[in-house]
């Protein structure tokens, strides 16, 4: 009730500070410094119990007529001011010049003082909505809901959000932006990282590219083993290195000083350091349940028509998901 009345009194009192200074400079200057030292008592309970305030903390901060009156215009205009978030998602978040004023604790003869912490708090709150969960879904073409967890999205730079928050409030003008981020997505929508990119699906079997969102090539596979765990495919977020045609592929070096395989490969398109897509010649068939004891080293083996068409569709660069 207390925090209420007050802060009503300092929004009156600050509006009445507004007052022609020509006809009226005397009773403009007192009721300006009357509205900053009620804003100074508005910090005192925001930080005390109403038996506990500091008067005499308040009263030592006080500032000339003159001064006061300044202040009191700058707090009347933070009250009208806005702070619009324009977020990847698409959504709009409005930061009210009211929530902002509340986070008013002073001043230091040249700016207003803004309780940092407050300024902090709302932004871990924007964070705590926004920033994206660890986790990437989309809708696979066999018509599954897919899910992959990684860290790859958007989030928001906490300290160097609350900064340009900080810096937006001192220079008092309205702004539309989006916030600061630390790492930022190909796009808002899920998959965060678009809608042209490679799948390829453990579980099933079976690979897809897509390009704008539309389905545009799919084959069969034979993953790395799944039996050996030293031989079973990654699964995770990856890009392709780059692509090249006739390549021999060789193994680790054995006992004997010798790659302990070595395979000639037409197309040839890494995506996660030694394990990459690629058409597999000495198979006569894909799919079905050949990777749990029979499957690659770790690479997706490709029948030599499809490995040729995919390699005439991706880059370097392009998206490749492997998911269970």
């Amino acid at each position: 009730m207390r925090k209420s009345f007050v802060r009503s009194m300092f929004i009156a009192l600050t509006m009445g500070a507004m007052i022609s200074t020509t006809a009226y400079a005397d009773i403009v200057e007192d009721e300006a410094a009357k509205a900053f030292r009620i804003q100074q008592e508005i910090a005192a309970i925001n930080n005390s119990t109403p038996s506990n305030i500091d008067m005499t903390n308040i009263n030592s901060q006080a500032a000339s007529p003159a001064e006061a009156m300044a202040t009191g215009q700058k707090l009347s205009t933070v009250n009208g001011m806005s702070v619009t978030y324009q977020m990847a998602t698409g959504d709009t978040v409005v930061l009210d010049g009211l929530t902002i004023s509340s986070w008013v604790i002073g001043n230091d003869g040249t700016n207003i003082t803004v309780d940092s912490n407050q300024v902090a708090a709302y932004v871990q709150g924007l964070k705590d909505i926004y920033d994206t969960k660890g986790v990437q879904t989309w809708l696979s073409a066999d018509g599954t809901q897919k899910t992959l967890a990684t860290s790859y999205g958007f989030y928001i730079d906490l300290a160097g959000e609350t900064a340009a928050l900080m810096a937006d409030i001192q220079s008092l003008q309205s702004v539309a932006r989006p916030p600061v981020y630390s790492s930022v997505a190909a796009q808002g929508a899920m998959p965060q990282w678009g809608n042209t990119f490679v799948e390829v699906d453990i579980s099933s079997q079976h690979a897809y590219f897509y390009q704008d969102g539309v389905c545009v090539w799919e084959s069969p596979i034979v993953s790395g083993t799944a039996t050996n765990a030293g031989r079973a495919t990654p699964t995770g977020l990856f890009t392709v290195n780059y692509k090249t045609t006739d390549r021999i592929l060789r193994g680790p070096i054995g006992k004997n000083g010798k790659p302990t395989y070595e395979s000639h490969v037409d197309y040839w398109m890494p995506f996660n350091g030694g394990i990459g897509l690629h058409d597999a010649n000495w198979r006569s068939s894909f799919g079905g349940d050949i990777y749990i004891n029979n499957g690659s080293h770790g690479c997706i083996n490709l029948p030599h028509d499809r490995a040729q068409a995919l390699y005439g569709l991706i880059n370097k660069g392009t998206v490749v998901v492997v998911c269970d």
